[in-house]
């Protein structure tokens, strides 16, 4: 963020608060105007308009109070914001501290850039982290619209997109799709790695799956205390039912692998192959004639229910979604695994002037061919892109 408002000076003025060995790298980059330590963070925001919280949670509790007691040294009409992954608490005491006491009162505006890794520090910034990236906002309901515009050209010049939410909707759902899946990539790397006899066979033979599911294990417990803690009852919630669910999924396959024993145990030519068949083919009815067949015909419906549900869900995963922004078209890019194949894509579609909003690697195996994800903003630009890189050797496909 600090590269990028770089750029802007002079027109912006960067003060930044930080520990001393930050600043000393902030210094060496000339990425801020002026810095200091977290103990100057009243006298760093002299005539600020807008203050970013860019601390784990329970700092920004710290500093949201530590900044109510010097409101009359910001600039009129002030915004005060944050970047912590959970909104509701934070926002009812951030409302709190920062009420509309006058037309230009300091103001908090609870925020979310939905973008981040499992990495940590300036080390790991990246210029490139919120490019077509959601960005959530929680303003209070009586703060008036032109109020947040400050905010709203920091995230656009960080090529993010704004989206208003409800602080409490914004934690159930990110309960769903960020917090709960974090200790479910905990909870499966720490289980694969329990085995000392099988896990140097087990990581040999890892491939991508495995790969991208753990991929969030690489998280550190400092960074997720606090979200924890302050979004425990969602969090608890996602995982009772998700324990439910792969409770479930262990006791179907259970009864589908006695099936399996008792079939394979029959040495009746084909009784084996007949198995098989009737599993494939789904009929109840023929499936409870099998030995443990009622449990099998329950297993097989839970199970295939679940993958087609998976599947439903994976199917309708595309960002940004209706209802909260444009939705966007995307191609699917075949491409070989070789040196200067990405430039291959992407060179010929910036010289037409084709903006890609999102872009993922969804597939690749080392020395053979993997796939693309391009997003663009309008079904056109899509189309363009297909005929012009279809019309190089590329085979695409709308998705």
């Amino acid at each position: 963020m600090l590269a990028l408002l770089q750029a802007r000076r002079p027109s912006v003025r960067i003060t930044v608060v930080s520990s001393r060995r930050t600043l000393g790298t902030i210094k060496e980059h000339d990425w801020a105007d002026a810095c200091f330590e977290y103990g100057k963070l009243e006298t760093a925001v002299e005539t600020a308009d807008l203050i970013v919280l860019c601390s784990p949670v329970a700092a920004i509790f710290d500093q949201l109070e530590r900044l109510s007691q010097v409101t009359s040294r910001m600039a009129p009409g002030a915004i005060v914001t944050d970047v912590g992954s959970t909104k509701e608490m934070l926002c009812r005491r951030g409302f709190e501290l920062f009420p509309a006491t006058s037309l230009s009162a300091p103001r908090f505006v609870g925020a979310h850039p939905m973008a981040g890794s499992e990495k940590s520090g300036l080390e790991a910034a990246d210029p490139l982290l919120f490019q077509s990236a959601i960005w959530v906002l929680c303003p209070p309901e009586d703060l008036p619209r032109d109020r947040v515009a400050p905010l709203r050209s920091l995230i656009q010049l960080c090529g993010a997109r704004a989206v208003l939410l409800d602080p409490k909707v914004h934690d159930a759902a990110v309960a769903r799709i960020s917090h709960a899946p974090q200790l479910l990539a905990t909870a499966l790397a720490a289980w694969a790695g329990r085995d000392d006899e099988l896990v140097e066979t087990s990581l040999a033979l890892a491939a991508g799956g495995f790969r991208d599911m753990t991929r969030l294990a690489g998280s550190s417990w400092d960074v997720w205390r606090d979200i924890l803690a302050t979004n425990a009852g969602n969090i608890a919630t996602g995982l009772d039912e998700l324990s439910r669910s792969i409770k479930d999924l262990a006791e179907a396959a259970h009864a589908i692998g006695q099936a399996v024993e008792s079939a394979d145990a029959d040495r009746t030519p084909g009784s084996l192959e007949s198995f098989f068949y009737l599993l494939a083919k789904g009929d109840h009815s023929q499936l409870a004639n099998l030995p443990h067949g009622q449990e099998l015909a329950q297993s097989r419906f839970l199970l295939s229910r679940e993958f087609e549900a998976g599947r439903e869900l994976r199917a309708r995963f595309k960002a940004p979604r209706k209802g909260i922004l444009h939705e966007i078209s995307e191609l699917v890019v075949r491409v070989e695994d070789r040196p200067g194949e990405l430039v291959k894509v992407l060179q010929p579609l910036a010289r037409e002037g084709l903006n890609i909003l999102d872009l993922e690697i969804l597939k690749i195996r080392e020395g053979e061919q993997g796939t693309l994800l391009l997003g663009f903003g309008e079904p056109e630009t899509a189309r363009q892109a297909q005929e012009l890189l279809s019309g190089i050797g590329f085979l695409v496909v709308r998705r």
